[in-house]
């Protein structure tokens, strides 16, 4: 079983993700990840609906991947992104923009205090740092608008070639997000370093037996599947529909010319019954 998984980097599987790290049992391995980005003490309180609010007929369903608010009354949003595209960034910040007007919305008043960030998890080799931080601000003096929205990017293909040999030497620093992108193979070796990465190997090989959690889509997967399957089938559809259409113009002609209907039917396609309607509307 393990050859056939080795290789794998899970967090790739937004499943496999979502039930061990988004655990609302257990969030020790979430308050680890979450701590390290934001260089913080960061506890779980509680998770929130992924699913933002609609305001508008013609908005589609908009699901975040993790919403959650910490015992200090941080908001803190997380996107996985294996394709970390300019369309996924201006995906991400429409989604984060609308959570933070939908809680700003809900306070009593506007709350200078109120905190939120979004992490974009990513795996995208192109981008140049392991962890960028974005804030409100003026390029004049450096001076922030705002403390209270930050966008955070992590790229774990850096952090585990900037880490992974320093956290197999015993240097536990960033080891979880480390373990984010580690294959199998290197996931064994991690957790003789760390008990929590140890769980969560073992918690792995259980869930991705047989392949099941793999081979299961993500929310977003589906929905693309199914806008493509819309999409296929709207063209299939206009294809059946343009040759029937053209028959139909073939056989009105060929009756304009006093043709036979045996004629008309072994060249166009059409049933008797069809062509009878067509000559009633001529």
């Amino acid at each position: 079983m393990v050859t056939k998984i080795q290789n794998e980097q899970f967090l790739m599987h937004d499943s496999i993700f979502k039930a061990i790290v988004v655990n609302e049992k257990d969030t020790r391995l979430l308050d680890y990840i979450l701590s390290d980005i934001l260089e913080e003490k960061v506890h779980v309180f509680k998770f929130v609906p992924t699913e933002l609010k609609i305001r508008r007929k013609s908005e589609r369903i908009k699901v975040t991947d993790l919403i959650v608010e910490s015992d200090s009354g941080k908001h803190i949003l997380v996107e996985l992104n294996s394709n970390f595209s300019k369309s996924t960034k201006v995906r991400n910040l429409s989604y984060y923009a609308s959570y933070y007007s939908q809680i700003i919305e809900k306070s009593k008043k506007y709350d200078e205090d109120l905190e939120t960030v979004l992490i974009n998890l990513n795996n995208d080799s192109e981008v140049e740092l392991a962890k960028k931080t974005y804030l409100i601000k003026c390029n004049e003096d450096g001076s922030i608008y705002t403390n209270t929205f930050k966008i955070i990017n992590i790229n774990l293909v850096k952090y585990k070639k900037l880490c992974y040999d320093e956290c197999i030497k015993g240097n536990k620093e960033h080891i979880h997000l480390v373990m984010l992108n580690a294959n199998m193979e290197e996931m064994k070796e991690l957790g003789k370093k760390d008990k929590v990465v140890k769980e969560y190997e073992e918690r792995v090989l259980t869930l991705t037996k047989d392949g099941v959690v793999l081979n299961h889509l993500s929310y977003e997967e589906e929905q693309e599947k199914l806008r493509r399957s819309e999409i296929s089938e709207a063209r299939d559809e206009g294809i059946t529909k343009g040759i029937a259409e053209r028959n139909n113009e073939i056989a009105i002609n060929m009756l304009k010319k006093n043709m036979k209907t045996k004629d008309i039917i072994e060249i166009t396609g059409l049933s008797e019954k069809t062509i009878e309607k067509l000559k009633k509307n001529m």
